[in-house]
C-alpha cells in the first residue's frame, strides 16, 4: 500500500512581515531530523502565511463604518472586526442571525472574509487572507526553488460547510500541485465508466494536514506531507471556484 506521512511544521518563534516562510519550514523540520525533498508537499496556515506578507492589522488602526456599526450590533462582533470583514470581501452572500458570509476579494465564498483574530497576537489584531492566495503561494514555492528543493505549496484555512457541523481545511491558495485529479472516463473495479469524478486533491490535502497542525495553541504553522504523487500545475485554487452560476446552496 502507498504510504502518506504528514510532519506537523513546529516554530517556537512569532512570525514576523518579512519572514521566509521557505527557510522557516526547512531549518524547523530539520531541528527534528526531517528534511524536504523534492515532491514533497507543503501546507501552511492562512495565519502563518498572512503575518510573513503584512495582512494584520490591528483594531486600533480601524475606524468601524455606519454599516459596520449596524452589523457589528447583529452579529455580535467589535465594528472594527466587521469593518475589515466587509473592507476584504466583495459582497456580503448571507447575513442570517449571528452568520456573516461573504465573498472574499479572492472570490472565495466563507464566514467573515476569512478574517482571524486567533493566533494572531492575543485579540489585539486580526489577519485576513491575501488578496491573491495563488500568487503568494507561487511566491513561497520559488522561495523552496531558492533553497534548491521542488515543493507544491498549500495555503489553507478551516472553513463551515453546508449540511454539517464542524470546520475542515480546506486550500485557499495553491501552486505547484495540481488543484483537482480529473478520473472522468476511467473505470471503476467493475469496468463502470467514471462521468462525474474529479478530487479536489489540494482540498484533501489540506484537511489531513489539519490532523497534525491543530488549530489552536500549537505553535505549528503547516505540514510536511510525503509519498504523495501529485501533477505539477500552475492553475491555482481560482480554478476550482464555481462560476455564480453553478454556485450550489446558495
Amino acid at each position: 500500500m502507498r504510504e502518506i506521512r504528514i510532519f506537523g511544521i513546529k516554530y517556537d518563534r512569532n512570525i514576523e512581515k518579512g519572514d521566509n516562510l521557505a527557510r522557516i519550514t526547512i531549518e524547523s523540520l530539520g531541528k527534528e531530523g526531517i528534511s524536504v525533498e523534492n515532491g514533497d508537499i507543503v501546507t501552511l496556515t492562512h495565519v502563518a502565511v498572512s503575518k510573513a506578507m503584512g495582512c494584520i492589522v490591528s483594531f486600533r488602526q480601524v475606524k468601524p463604518s455606519t454599516l459596520a456599526i449596524a452589523i457589528a450590533d447583529r452579529v455580535r462582533k467589535p465594528p472594527e472586526e466587521v469593518e475589515i470583514i466587509l473592507r476584504e470581501s466583495k459582497e456580503i452572500v448571507r447575513l442570517v442571525g449571528t452568520r456573516l458570509i461573504t465573498r472574499t476579494r479572492s472570490g472565495i465564498i466563507c464566514a467573515n472574509s476569512g478574517v482571524d483574530v486567533s493566533n494572531v497576537d492575543g485579540g489585539l489584531s486580526m489577519a485576513f487572507h491575501p488578496r491573491n492566495p495563488d500568487k503568494i503561494a507561487e511566491m513561497i514555492r520559488r522561495q523552496f526553488l531558492d533553497e534548491r528543493v521542488e515543493v507544491g505549496v498549500i495555503i489553507t484555512d478551516s472553513f463551515d460547510r453546508p449540511f454539517r457541523v464542524g470546520q475542515v481545511n480546506m486550500a485557499i491558495g495553491c501552486s505547484g500541485i495540481a488543484p483537482l485529479k480529473d478520473l472522468r472516463g476511467s473505470k471503476d473495479l467493475y469496468g463502470y465508466v467514471l462521468r462525474f469524478k474529479r478530487i479536489a486533491i489540494v482540498d484533501e490535502l489540506a484537511a489531513a494536514s489539519e490532523l497534525v497542525t491543530g488549530s489552536s495553541s500549537e505553535g505549528i504553522i503547516g505540514a510536511l506531507i510525503k509519498g504523495y504523487k501529485y501533477d505539477f500545475s500552475e492553475l491555482g485554487v481560482k480554478s476550482i471556484l464555481r462560476p455564480r452560476k453553478k454556485e450550489l446552496f446558495l
